[in-house]
């Protein structure tokens, strides 16, 4: 009766020994979460690589998860059901808002690096020669949602002295080869878009018509960012790995070149202030 006792508590702590581990093992895993800017199954193979990287780092798994929609990627980090995160600069503001974030490094990309602008395009017929004379115009802008083609103009404009209600805002295309199109087919008097998007027309428009009236400040492009459920230590061990990807090091083009990243270098929360100010003035953010 006694060894069967002893088999039963043996057997017992057993059990519970298994269950611990199953639980460190699951409290391991690591959520990264992307915008839905793309297909999941495109964003899973361009991120994967990146994902499989810092999970060699830190010793923990990192897990790519794809919210089905801008609304549930913010549910997901505002209720975390995401570790980690990277997300486009306005809307790492705009998450800021209602969840303390911690942004662990920021990203360099191919064409843009670590920084990117705004300009304000218009026709050389237009007679518009400086932001001041484009009170009163048509524009035409990307979306309200997009830094380089909306909100870093709208901070540009309120400098310059135009207030929101001195412009009219035609519509949002979407596109930035659709704001570009308004202004050279005449639709719109001025228009608002990435700077690096304008090369993107040759061939599609006559550029030679059009002119570069305004460029907006430099803003810090997307973070990597920890969630207030990611652990200090897992966060540090995550941005120390970020950190090791310097950009155009040939070393890293494997991990990052499917997303086409170049690396990463450090950021801090008050890179975004300027941000953060355009997008009150847009109201893109309370």
């Amino acid at each position: 009766m006694l060894k069967k006792s002893m088999q039963v508590v043996l057997m017992t702590s057993v059990l519970v020994v298994f269950a611990v581990v199953l639980a460190g093992s699951a409290s391991a895993e690591v959520k990264f979460g992307m915008v839905p800017r793309l297909s999941e199954a495109e964003l899973r193979t361009i991120y994967s690589p990146l994902a499989e990287y810092l999970s060699k780092e830190i010793g923990e798994k990192v897990t790519i998860v794809v919210p089905n929609s801008f609304n549930a990627y913010k549910d997901a980090v505002k209720t975390g059901k995401m570790d980690i995160g990277f997300a486009n600069p306005l809307l790492y503001v705009q998450l800021t808002e209602k969840t303390r974030l911690e942004p662990l490094a920021l990203s360099s990309e191919v064409k843009s690096g670590t920084r990117l602008r705004g300009i304000i395009v218009v026709r050389k017929d237009s007679g518009i020669n400086k932001l001041q004379d484009l009170k009163g115009k048509k524009f035409s802008f990307v979306e309200k949602s997009s830094g380089a083609g909306y909100i870093f103009q709208m901070l540009l404009l309120n400098k310059a002295g135009v207030d929101p209600k001195d412009i009219t805002i035609l519509h949002f295309t979407k596109r930035h080869e659709q704001v570009t199109t308004d202004v050279f087919n005449k639709t719109a008097d001025a228009g608002g878009i990435r700077e690096d998007e304008l090369e993107k027309m040759k061939g599609k428009v006559d550029l030679s018509q059009l002119r570069i009236v305004g460029y907006t400040d430099y803003f810090p492009n997307w973070p990597v960012f920890a969630t207030p459920k990611l652990s200090k230590e897992t966060a540090a061990k995550i941005r120390t790995a970020l950190l090791k990807l310097k950009p155009n090091d040939p070393k890293n083009e494997k991990i990052l070149e499917p997303a086409r990243l170049t690396g990463f270098i450090p950021v801090s929360d008050k890179e975004y202030d300027e941000l953060r100010k355009g997008a009150k003035i847009a109201g893109a953010v309370d």
